[in-house]
């Protein structure tokens, strides 16, 4: 700790942390919290208090009514409705989500979870044939969840069949859109700029919100259905495929854990309980515990016994699908370990860290279901966008992950004269190519990110609040803190800067973490836990810290403290 670059996110801007402070009453901190984040005055009241009734129209996306109509018609027909979704937690969501809507309003529906490894990523031709072969019958009407943005093959294949498709996706579009009965996909459309940051079951769930009302206001169905209920699916999603935690977003995540924490689905109760997590759930368990297992199934077995699990009907059942997802997540978790042990040696071996701006490690075999955690590991160990390849046999598959404000697509279209495939978000791409072509790819992927990044962007910093005294941590402070939730992606816990702290005393805790208390010049105290430090880490001098300061509860007692993110001698 200590090499790390330290920026303040408040630099120059007393100002409007004092204009907030004055007219808010907010304690110091919390206005620094805002002022950091951009969030200007006339913002914070509803970000405090996000309320469902803020959700944007749905009929805002061009052709949703004309999709809601269609599934209205087939319900009326007695068509059955197709739903292809994707095998990660945001699609599998997704799919049982729409399903549940669609089915509670009297239609026959059929869900479709592709294979990873025997039918690839989205909605294909293949995969439509492979569906309707699952299912023993063809449906007139298709929704892709989570997928389907560039399908242009399967979509083309479908109108051939007589199917009308529903796009509902997320993903960055090709160059030509698909000929789909209707696209609600917030990314093509400048007009919902605010709506970019959806998920796959944000986008899903924006169809379900459509169908609903058109069924009210044409007097077809929907209402005894509640949306709310639904939300809890959404929070998943949201979280686990790592978007925003702002605008909408924030709205249906703030709403979706409370759902989440009712468990009143045999699914998400199994699912909590084999977590071993307790009912005050917060987005990072679902980063760090759900959706690992509900990938897990997708990753190294079937993505449908997640389906299964979330659309268990009894506790019985829901417990059945849950081992199993414990199972997969076990052999996850080896294959994870073993295939970032092997990247880390190949690194350390073939590349010059102090001379490259991105990182390729490539393995014969590895496990494609879990590279892309091993990217993403990379990624964050060394700062620097990093490629995970399988290779077999001639071919090679990957995935990458991004760092800072980097494009990662946007990088591969420079690159994609080398590739058969790529896609994805900005941050998280997929990829296929010849495995001959692997050196000159990374080649072409280190030139291209020279280009967009700078010497400054690969050094590690921390950005911070402000810099606070251990006084201003009140108990109007505490009482604040859980309004600021939820937090995750794009809106972090807060991070404050403490200046010239002297330790009074320190303990080890295991064999990892140490837990002690810091004072200032005036005397004022506080408890601290530094996670992954030995007991020596802090002498009796004087320490700047940074840390989130968070309330310790043992028992029915509970304490103010402060998580230690990174520290150094006081200047």
């Amino acid at each position: 700790m200590g090499k790390k670059t330290w920026i303040s996110a408040c630099q120059n801007l007393e100002n409007s942390v004092d204009a907030i402070v004055r007219k808010f009453s907010f304690p110091r901190p919390i206005a620094l919290y805002f002022v950091s984040r951009g969030i200007d005055e006339s913002g914070i009241n509803s970000f405090l208090t996000p309320k469902l009734n803020e959700l944007s129209d749905p009929y805002r996306f061009p052709g949703i009514k004309k999709a809601a109509a269609r599934l209205w018609d087939a319900i009326k027909k007695r068509e059955p409705i197709l739903i292809h979704g994707d095998y990660d937690t945001d699609g599998v969501t997704a799919t049982a989500l729409l399903s549940l809507i669609l089915r509670k309003n009297g239609a026959e529906v059929h869900s479709f979870i592709p294979h990873r490894f025997d039918d690839g990523y989205g909605f294909t031709p293949e995969s439509l044939k492979k569906a309707f072969a699952a299912i023993g019958k063809q449906c007139q009407v298709l929704i892709t969840v989570d997928c389907g943005i560039t399908s242009n093959e399967a979509v083309i294949e479908a109108v051939k069949m007589g199917i009308d498709t529903i796009i509902t996706d997320h993903h960055e579009a090709g160059a030509e859109l698909p000929p789909a009965l209707a696209i609600i996909n917030p990314k093509i459309y400048p007009e919902l700029a605010d709506l970019h940051v959806l998920s796959g079951a944000g986008t899903a769930f924006k169809l379900s919100h459509a169908f609903i009302k058109y069924g009210r206001e044409n007097n077809l169905g929907g209402f005894t259905t509640k949306l709310e209920d639904v939300l809890d699916y959404v929070a998943l999603g949201t979280v686990a495929d790592i978007v925003p935690l702002l605008g909408e977003n924030r709205i249906l995540v703030k709403h979706g854990i409370e759902v989440l924490k009712k468990q009143f689905r045999p699914g998400i109760r199994a699912l909590i309980e084999s977590s071993k997590l307790k009912a005050d759930l917060t987005p990072s368990d679902i980063t760090f515990k759900l959706a690992p297992r509900i990938n897990a199934a997708g990753r190294v077995g079937d993505a449908n016994t997640a389906l299964h699990l979330l659309e268990a009907d009894n506790i019985v059942e829901a417990y059945h699908y849950a081992n199993q997802l414990e199972k997969y997540n076990s052999i996850r978790q080896e294959k994870e370990q073993e295939i970032f042990e092997e990247a880390r040696l190949q690194i350390e071996r073939d590349i010059d860290l102090s001379n490259c701006y991105s990182i390729l490690v490539a393995g014969k075999e590895w496990h494609q279901g879990v590279i892309g955690i091993v990217a993403s590991r990379l990624a964050r160990d060394y700062n620097r966008p990093a490629i995970v390849l399988t290779i077999q046999g001639e071919e090679a598959y990957g995935s990458g992950r991004s760092i800072g404000n980097l494009n990662l697509v946007e990088v591969l279209g420079k690159a994609s004269h080398l590739l058969v495939r790529y896609g994805g978000h900005p941050m998280a791409v997929g990829i296929g190519l010849t495995a001959a072509n692997i050196k000159p790819f990374y080649q072409a992927l280190e030139t291209r990110v020279r280009e967009l990044l700078s010497i400054e962007d690969l050094q590690e910093n921390i950005s911070y609040d402000g810099a606070v005294e251990l006084e201003e941590l009140s108990s109007g402070f505490f009482d604040m803190i859980d309004s600021l939730a939820p937090f995750g992606h794009s809106n972090p816990k807060p991070i404050y800067r403490f200046n010239s702290l002297q330790l009074v005393k320190s303990t080890q805790v295991g064999n990892k973490h140490i837990r002690g208390v810091f004072k200032n010049f005036n005397n004022s105290q506080i408890e601290f836990i530094a996670f992954n430090q030995i007991p020596d880490t802090f002498d009796r001098g004087m320490w700047d810290i940074l840390a989130m300061p968070q309330l310790n509860t043992y028992y029915n007692d509970k304490k103010p403290q402060l998580q230690i993110v990174d520290f150094r001698p006081a200047q």
